[in-house]
C-alpha cells in the first residue's frame, strides 16, 4: 500500500534536495521519460545555453551533476525517512531555475508516492528494489543514452551522480538533528549492491569510493575524482572544482 510524506518531511526535502511536487511552476520544463526515450540531444541544446557553453559533452556532464539531486532525495528519504519515493521517469521532471545567474534546475515530482519497509520482508529487500527503480531504472538508460548523444564517457556521468551521494551521506545526513539509525547500514548496502542494478559490470558507487587524501592547497582531506566534470569549460576563469583531477596537473 502506498503512503506519502510529512510536511515536515516535504520541507525538509524542498530546502535541502532541490525537490518540489505538483503542477509546474515555470514554463521550461522536460520529463526525465521524454529524455530517455525520445532523447537528449534538443534538451541539451538548451542547456548549452543556460550554461554559457558550445560544447554538447559540457552540457551532459553538468546536467548529470544537477540530476544527482535526485539521486540525493531518493537515498535521503529511504535512510533518514524510511520511505522510499516511487520512482517514475514519467512523473519526475526538470524545471529550469536560474539563481544568482547560475542554471540550477529543481527536479519536481508531477505525484509523490511513497513505500515503507514495513511492506517487505527485510530492509535489505527493500532497499535493492528501490536501487534497482533509481539506477537500472532511471539513471542507467539515461546515463547510457546521454553518454551516446553528447560524447561523453559513462564513468564521467555516473560519477557525477554518486560524489552526491557520499556528500549526502558523509556530510549532509550526519549533521542533521533526524533520527536515522540506518545511515551506515544503508550507505554500506549501496557500495556493496549488485553491478547489475547499475546496469553496469562493476559498481560504479563503490568504484569510485577512494580514500579521502590531504591536500595542501586546500589544507583538507579530500576525495579526489578520477574523472574532469567540466566545469572550469563554463567559468571565465577556468576555476577547478577542489575536487578535480586536473589540478594534480598543474
Amino acid at each position: 500500500m502506498m503512503s506519502t510524506l510529512t510536511k515536515q518531511e516535504f520541507r525538509f526535502l524542498e530546502e535541502s534536495c532541490r525537490f518540489v511536487a505538483g503542477e509546474a511552476q515555470v514554463e521550461d520544463t522536460i520529463s526525465l521519460h521524454s529524455l530517455i526515450h525520445d532523447g537528449t540531444e534538443a534538451y541539451l541544446t538548451k542547456v548549452k545555453a543556460a550554461l554559457g557553453t558550445d560544447e554538447m559533452d559540457v552540457a551532459a556532464s553538468l546536467l548529470m551533476k544537477r540530476l544527482g539531486f535526485l539521486a540525493v532525495n531518493c537515498l535521503l528519504s529511504m535512510t533518514a525517512f524510511n520511505k522510499t519515493l516511487k520512482v517514475d521517469p514519467a512523473n519526475i521532471w526538470i524545471d529550469s531555475y536560474v539563481e544568482n545567474d547560475v542554471w540550477l534546475p529543481k527536479l519536481r515530482y508531477t505525484e509523490v508516492q511513497a513505500v515503507e519497509v514495513t511492506e517487505f520482508g527485510t530492509r535489505e529487500e527493500w532497499r535493492v528494489q528501490h536501487f534497482n527503480e533509481l539506477f537500472n531504472g532511471v539513471f542507467a538508460p539515461l546515463i547510457q543514452r546521454m553518454s551516446k548523444e553528447a560524447k561523453v564517457s559513462r564513468q564521467t556521468l555516473w560519477e557525477n551522480v554518486v560524489l552526491y551521494i557520499y556528500w549526502m551521506y558523509e556530510s549532509i545526513l550526519p549533521n542533521q538533528q533526524l533520527d536515522a539509525p540506518y545511515q551506515e547500514e544503508d550507505f554500506k548496502s549501496l557500495l556493496e549492491a549488485d553491478p547489475a542494478l547499475f546496469g553496469m559490470k562493476r559498481n560504479p558507487a563503490a568504484l569510485f569510493y577512494k580514500p579521502k587524501t590531504f591536500v595542501e592547497l586546500h589544507q583538507a582531506e579530500i576525495r579526489m575524482r578520477t574523472t574532469c566534470c567540466y566545469y572550469y569549460k563554463t567559468n571565465s576563469e577556468g576555476s577547478r572544482c577542489s575536487t578535480c583531477p586536473l589540478n594534480c596537473n598543474v
